[in-house]
């Protein structure tokens, strides 16, 4: 297995510089993405660290979930409370290229670092910002989290369907999702300011990232009532002799073989033949299939569904779906150093160029480690850089990278 570390490669972000003040995941997770396709990433926190970094599990007391929304930056601690530590901001976001914070409402303004603050001395910038409701309505200002808007936006409602009680989902997807909403966002407004010169503001939530991950579910017609019946069957998660198993018959061939490979043909004639039909006698379906699928095991259902062509899988923990050699061959598997963990495995990059490729070439940050290197670049003297550390305007990491020798 190859490790990468300090050694990126060209990139299509290549030479494009971004700050990223994020918190927590979605913010986080965006300039992560921009790190892995080539730009140059410095994390921005607090001295006293992005509250991530106090989520275990741990690993030598580092956060395992900070390692994996943090990897391909290089991280500083700047106070911005203080006039000096936004001195420090100011400088950096002259020659920045992009700016990605998830403050709530308000906070950038207080710092003096909004976007309109930050353009004035560098009209090329583009800031995006990511809240839980957006910048504007009466939910604002409202701090939030994504259980709080999986609740909000009917996902919650939602699980229902497919494993049979309502249930807030672990993977935080109005999170990621606005991660890649503004990764995405970013890339376009990338290229708008190679035509016209000029940056701009961009804004995402929480919230309409939740909604966008679920817009079918939106779907309203202002002059017609929808038809029942609503839904796909079978669809949903039954119980095998050992596990779990992920049964998919969206359509009435699928229905078919299913009803073929059970043992249970007459299923897929009237009253069960369409999807329509399944919908609407879901329960006394789900009664029937499930005793039989409690007969075999997890892995001889797979075998037996999957050599007819039917779609299901098995449900898997997070290690076994890493261990699996197809997650190998989409090189979805890699390793960084760590400068006090050591080795570390992490899912690789998700996406693939063929021109250029992106990679995870570094790992998270510790607290403060690139501080002196990064003021160092800006044009800060060694002097100017002590100053500023015993007067608490930045932190420069017990394990500081640059920190002269001898």
């Amino acid at each position: 297995m190859e490790t990468r570390h300090h050694n990126p490669p060209r990139g299509p972000l290549e030479n494009v510089r971004v700050l990223d003040f994020s918190s927590f995941i979605a913010g986080s997770y965006a300039g992560q993405l921009l790190g892995e396709f080539g730009a140059n990433v410095i994390k921005i926190e607090h001295i006293v660290g992005d509250g991530a970094r106090h989520w275990g599990p741990f690993l030598r007391g580092e956060s395992s979930f900070f390692q994996n929304w943090n990897r391909n930056k290089r991280g500083i601690a700047v106070d911005l409370t203080t006039e000096e530590g936004r001195s420090v901001i100011h400088r950096l976001a002259r020659e920045a290229d992009v700016v990605v914070e998830n403050f709530r409402k308000g906070v950038t303004d207080r710092l003096g670092i909004a976007y309109d603050t930050l353009s004035k001395e560098n009209e090329r910038l583009i800031y995006c910002s990511i809240t839980a409701y957006g910048t504007e309505g009466p939910l604002a200002s409202r701090p939030g989290y994504d259980p709080i808007l999986q609740s909000f936006s009917g996902a919650v409602f939602n699980a229902e369907r497919y494993c049979g009680s309502k249930a807030i989902n672990s993977v935080a997807f109005s999170d990621y999702g606005a991660g890649l909403l503004a990764y995405g966002s970013i890339s376009a407004a990338l290229y708008h300011r190679e035509q016209t010169g000029k940056g701009q503001l961009i804004r995402t939530s929480l919230l309409q990232s939740a909604m966008a991950m679920q817009s079918h579910m939106y779907c309203e017609a202002h002059e017609v009532e929808p038809e029942p019946p609503f839904g796909i069957y079978p669809y949903r998660l039954f119980e095998t002799k050992d596990s779990l198993i992920f049964i998919a018959g969206p359509t009435d061939k699928f229905w078919a073989i299913l009803c073929d490979a059970i043992g249970q043909p007459e299923l897929a004639e009237a009253p069960y033949r369409t999807n329509a039909d399944r919908v609407t006698q879901a329960e006394e379906l789900t009664e029937r299939l499930s005793p039989i699928l409690k007969q075999k095991t997890t892995d001889e259902w797979e075998t037996l569904l999957v050599e007819r062509g039917f779609p299901c899988g098995p449900a898997r923990t997070f290690q076994e779906c890493f261990a699996h050699p197809q997650v190998a061959a989409l090189d979805m598997r890699t390793t960084v150093d760590h400068p006090s963990i050591g080795k570390v495995d992490c899912p690789g990059v998700p996406v693939h160029f063929g021109a250029t490729p992106g990679a995870v070439h570094r790992a998270a940050p510790l607290l403060g480690e690139h501080t002196r290197e990064v003021l160092v670049e800006a044009g800060y003297t060694e002097a100017d850089i002590s100053e500023m550390s015993e007067s608490g305007v930045v932190g420069l990491g017990e394990t500081d990278a640059s920190k002269p020798k001898g």
